[in-house]
């Protein structure tokens, strides 16, 4: 059977249905929303409660409600476009007050009742829009303390610094009050740490310092929720949201290792940030530090993808070729599970995402059905594209493979899992080039050291820049292609740049 980890984040189903035009939301509709879901491969249902400000009722911190009512009685909230999130926030309100309970609530509930692990999650440092003067998005403790970031001794010069510094007691003592009234209010299978939002959380240059006081907060954190299990009556899982490496983790602050040694959690989701999935998350080796420690591994997959951060783009979202693709590769390397953020439904289309799997309601319930299990995804038609890792780490090389400039005599090489492909299938190279200072017949392609033939020029997956051509290299397919690919090029006259590449199976 398939497994997939599924987050809903703090806003999405109130933002998506005042996009489509609700001023209402009916129970109903509150547990259409996860009754959807049910069949699919989906194991685990993650209910982000909050990003910098709680998205429910609560009480010990400020939430959406209290300060949607607030700005409501000052006069800031508005219908227009830009007031989409804003206005929403009514949505959240109106449930509450009709039903007396929150959203969020209800969606545990009907989950346990279909069969999925109810999970709540809590980001540990969320930031949107921390560089504006003022945002409903902001807590009142982000408003406090927002000099109290990463970045204190100067001057913020980027949007990480704008993330609050755990090395202040007050900070970790407010993500504790929220996590424990959390504990408090609801019943969960488990609770997710999302440090992802955001992983810059400890003051710059002090990164190996916050190591012990990370460690210590786990520690508190562990004792909430040991409190929570013994008024629940049953156990409480902990899952934490950590960068694609474990050097990363570890130079970040996030000493994983000791929190396994301490059996302070159960499960961890490696994963990018937002900007692209990742396709070179080191996955193997992630299962084997964690072998015969009991932790599950997952693996993220975002909703975008790219190659790498090229200035002047447009943002790509995934297709279901590239995502199952995604996924495909991260079973074949030993992930107990993908987890799937921002895959979110979709009620009425948004900007170019109308012909995309998320607002496909068929080809986005076949994609739940899918992506759990390595035999299916291996069998479908895929797209496996070199990709990059969007989260870095002082002193950490950033991966990247591309771009690569190409010229006459040298080859380089890129390398991409795939998973298993099988004899009946067949496979060529996609490779996107800058300019037209060389012939596609002067380019040389081989795929795992065998040759490939060149077709011809090819459309784009996605033409994010005007100056860049694309071209299909076919591969030979005996039956024995390795389930981790190496593609080579070179050039015998002239020079150019690759921007793009990807192997795909038909």
């Amino acid at each position: 059977m398939g497994k997939i980890f599924f987050n809903e984040d703090p806003n999405h189903f109130i933002y998506s249905r005042k996009k489509a035009g609700y001023e209402h939301i009916t129970m109903q509709d509150s547990r259409d929303f996860i009754l959807q879901y049910q069949g699919t491969q989906i194991t685990d249902f993650f209910v982000c409660l909050n990003a910098s400000l709680v998205w429910y009722d609560a009480k010990k911190t400020d939430s959406i409600m209290s300060q949607y009512k607030r700005w409501l009685a000052e006069g800031k909230t508005g219908e227009d476009e830009t007031n989409v999130v804003i206005s929403s926030g009514m949505l959240a309100v109106d449930f509450y007050e009709t039903y007396g309970m929150s959203l969020q609530a209800v969606w545990l509930d009907t989950l346990r009742e279909i069969g999925i692990h109810p999970w709540i999650s809590i980001r540990m440092n969320d930031i949107h829009e921390a560089s504006a003067e003022d945002s409903i998005l902001f807590s009142d403790f982000f408003r406090k303390n927002r000099h109290k970031n990463r970045a204190s001794h100067r001057k913020p010069s980027g949007y990480y610094d704008y993330a609050l510094d755990y090395l202040y007691p007050e900070v970790r003592e407010h993500y504790l009050t929220v996590i424990g009234e959390a504990l408090e209010r609801f019943d969960m299978y488990g609770i997710e740490l999302d440090f992802m939002r955001e992983i810059y959380s400890i003051g710059i240059g002090r990164e190996y310092e916050g190591i012990a006081v990370i460690n210590a907060f786990m520690r508190d954190v562990y004792g909430l929720v040991k409190r929570a299990e013994a008024r629940l009556g049953h156990p409480v899982k902990i899952a934490v949201r950590l960068p694609d490496t474990p050097e990363k983790a570890l130079r970040l602050g996030f000493d994983f290792f000791d929190w396994i040694k301490a059996g302070i959690i159960d499960h961890i989701t490696v994963t990018p940030r937002w900007s692209s999935s990742d396709n070179h998350m080191p996955i193997d080796l992630w299962k084997r530090i964690l072998e015969g420690t009991g932790i599950t591994l997952a693996a993220g997959q975002e909703m975008l993808i790219d190659a790498y951060n090229r200035r002047g783009r447009k943002y790509a979202y995934n297709t279901y070729e590239t995502a199952i693709a995604t996924a495909c590769a991260h079973h074949f390397q030993g992930a107990d599970a993908v987890y799937l953020f921002n895959y979110m439904d979709m009620p009425v289309p948004i900007d170019d995402r109308e012909c995309s799997l998320y607002a496909d309601k068929a080809l986005y319930r076949k994609f739940l059905c899918t992506a759990g299990d390595y035999e299916l995804c291996s069998a479908e038609k895929r797209r496996h594209v070199i990709t990059y890792d969007d989260v870095s780490a002082i002193g950490v090389p950033m991966q990247k493979q591309l771009p690569k400039v190409l010229s006459e005599g040298l080859f380089t090489a890129l390398r991409i899992a795939t998973g298993k492909i099988g004899a009946d299938r067949k496979i060529s190279v996609i490779l996107g080039f800058e300019g037209e200072a060389y012939r596609a017949e002067d380019i040389t392609v081989y795929l795992n050291a065998k040759i490939c033939r060149l077709i011809g020029e090819r459309a784009p997956f996605a033409q994010q820049y005007p100056d860049m051509r694309y071209f299909c290299f076919e591969a030979e397919n005996d039956g024995t292609v390795s389930p981790v690919s190496v593609i080579e090029l070179g050039l015998s006259d002239g020079r150019t740049v690759l921007h793009w590449a990807e192997i795909e199976i038909d």
